[in-house]
């Protein structure tokens, strides 16, 4: 009769945390949308469902200078008791991407890429081998920076000088052959928000 005990502890415990872990995401789910349309002001939105409360794709249509914003947020299974802690031992973070495009021309390709992620984003960037890389301090962190010609170096540079909070911002960077600007960073409330209102007005210094 013993055994009952823990079994019963167990399934309240997953059951609780289930609907917590839920509760949880979708508020997540709410802040990223609003703090990323409160700064881009979409003139339509669309967003797609991935596993319930796992995440969202979503793509907005912008205004000039930019044509198009697509996007995903994915978010640890919080609702499940037993997979959370095998994620989070994985390295398994909340993870936020957002690709801007424009239909101007972009002076050439960049990164600034967080350190510790440098080795698991390298196979990312598929022209690795004919850009050059330095190493700078921004916001008192480590990033790789790496570029193909001096005037993007310079622009990241400045960029990553005006930037309040770097806290979570793993990389980004600005493709020219493809017209579009990438971000990948941790969504954290208030985050989201300040990073892309600071990035934002200093996109255009990019442009040919």
């Amino acid at each position: 009769m013993n055994y009952l005990i823990p079994i019963l502890v167990l399934g309240i415990t997953a059951t609780a945390a289930y609907f917590w872990g839920r509760r949880k995401n979708r508020w997540m789910s709410g802040f990223i949308a609003q703090e990323t349309e409160e700064v881009l002001t979409p003139e339509d939105t669309h967003y797609v469902n991935i596993g319930g409360t796992i995440g969202y794709h979503f793509t907005y249509r912008l205004k000039a200078p930019f044509t198009e914003a697509k996007g995903t947020f994915t978010l640890l299974p919080r609702q499940s008791i037993l997979y959370l802690p095998f994620s989070l031992l994985l390295g398994h973070r909340d993870r936020y991407f957002l690709t801007l495009f424009t239909d101007r021309p972009l002076l050439g390709e960049g990164h600034l890429v967080h350190e510790p992620y440098y080795r698991k984003l390298l196979r990312t960037i598929p022209n690795r081998a004919a850009l050059t890389e330095e190493r700078i301090t921004c916001g008192g962190k480590s990033y790789v920076l790496l570029y193909d010609r001096k005037k993007i170096a310079d622009r990241l540079k400045e960029l990553a000088s005006r930037l309040p909070d770097v806290e979570g911002l793993h990389h980004f960077c600005v493709y020219a052959d493809n017209r579009n600007f990438y971000l990948f960073m941790e969504p954290v409330r208030g985050r989201i928000q300040r990073l892309l209102s600071a990035l934002l007005p200093h996109l255009s210094s990019f442009f040919a």
